[in-house]
């Protein structure tokens, strides 16, 4: 279940965050289970929102720090090479200060990233996890606004993914 997911990985982002940060949550409750490794799913998820914790609470006007998540179906989407009948839509949402716009374009590779600290690890293993799973992460950023979508294909009812 993505919404049992999401709500685990908030609550670990909360904690970390000590509650400096809002979560909100737009959640499609009609999306049916998914097949994947729930805690690659977790870690994944883990790497998005620790990031866009991150940058809210290293960002000058950290209190009014705020990740939305939303979840949608999408139908007839096509991931590489194959359409899927039915896919997950997953939408990561910050406020903070945006990814620098030298970067944007390579921050799924290994060793990119735009903090000092950074290991420019967290993406990198993300998009494979996602990759494992059949699925496509995409990134948009702006200053106070950025959205990782994540794209995981569903079941359909003969349990096939097509």
């Amino acid at each position: 279940n993505i919404h049992e997911i999401t709500e685990h990985v908030c609550s670990l982002v909360q904690a970390e965050a000590r509650d400096q940060l809002q979560i909100q949550r737009d959640y499609d409750p009609s999306i049916p289970d998914l097949m994947g490794d729930r805690e690659q799913l977790i870690q994944a998820l883990l790497n998005i929102m620790r990031n866009a914790m991150q940058a809210i609470l290293s960002g000058r006007d950290a209190s009014n720090g705020q990740i939305t998540l939303r979840t949608r179906t999408l139908r007839q989407f096509t991931i590489g090479p194959t359409r899927h009948r039915l896919v997950c839509r997953l939408e990561i949402t910050d406020n903070g200060p945006g990814i620098a716009p030298g970067i944007v374009d390579s921050i799924f590779y290994p060793m990119v990233s735009g903090r000092a600290e950074g290991t420019g690890l967290g993406l990198s293993i993300t998009q494979n996890i996602i990759t494992r799973h059949h699925g496509l992460i995409e990134c948009d950023s702006v200053p106070g606004c950025t959205t990782f979508t994540l794209f995981l294909p569903l079941p359909t009812t003969s349990g096939e993914e097509e």
